[in-house]
């Protein structure tokens, strides 16, 4: 591809409103899981994260609701929320899904010079390399992820017996497991919907060596607050006492 052809004419972009038609059904692939259908925040994934999805029908944008901020979020995620950078879709999908949003919006504001003037200066639209959010973990081929998916579960390791007894278990099992695999193998999440199509895989808990294996502040600082522009997100409603007993699990899964 020429230099030419990678150049996207990002205000072009932020001035089509006919892009929320396409908005619409990405918005359903990608986004109502956690903010519901009707942008209420009521999506089946966003229960237990604080802060909770926001709903777009009642709450203000803590970035502002035009539609270039609305982009921005898209592109660069939130910082402590567990709304992630979206930076691998191309910027006409991410404009797509701002003239969308803005149609949840009771009041949006107007598209004016001012709103114009805050896009990124990125003329393919994408983060630069050096302020792209870090990878949330390794992506893989959607035919490989689904090998894995097919695949009957893995015995029960060694440990696992005695992490199931644990009091952290069941909360491992409530919030934790949907991502990480019930021993925390790690396995594929949702799919991408870019091409090359691919699944974003949480990693492995088994065997990690992060410091968080033998440092209890910083697990609890992961736990309770997410990890910023990336898909791991805050606990906060957690208490001391469930920390602890979570982490305790999680260090058993850790060590099998």
């Amino acid at each position: 591809m020429t230099a030419a052809a990678a150049i996207v004419d990002l205000r072009a972009l932020a001035l089509n409103a006919n892009l929320a038609t396409k908005g619409k059904a990405l918005f359903a692939q990608q986004c109502a899981t956690c903010h519901g259908a009707e942008g209420k925040g009521d999506g089946e994934m966003g229960k237990g994260l604080n802060p909770p999805p926001r709903n777009y029908r009642t709450q203000e944008f803590k970035f502002g609701n035009d539609v270039v901020s609305i982009y921005n979020v898209l592109l660069r995620g939130s910082p402590g929320t567990s709304m992630a950078s979206f930076a691998q879709f191309p910027p006409e999908d991410l404009f797509a899904l701002a003239h969308y949003v803005r149609t949840l919006i009771p009041n949006p504001a107007p598209t004016t010079d001012e709103v114009l003037a805050k896009l990124p200066s990125s003329s393919t639209g994408s983060a630069d390399a050096a302020s792209a959010p870090a990878e949330t973990g390794p992506r893989i081929p959607i035919r490989l992820a689904m090998e894995r998916l097919a695949r009957e579960p893995s015995p029960a390791a060694p440990g696992s017996a005695l992490a199931a007894s644990l009091p952290g278990a069941a909360l491992y099992a409530e919030r934790c497991a949907v991502c990480h695999g019930s021993l925390g193998e790690g396995r594929a999440q949702r799919v991408l919907a870019v091409a090359p199509y691919r699944y974003q895989v949480a990693p492995s808990l088994a065997a990690s060596r992060q410091a968080w294996t033998h440092d209890r502040a910083r697990f609890a600082e992961i736990v309770l607050k997410g990890i910023p522009g990336h898909s791991m997100p805050a606990q906060a409603t957690l208490n001391s006492r469930q920390v602890d007993e979570l982490y305790a699990f999680v260090r058993v899964l850790a060590a099998r």
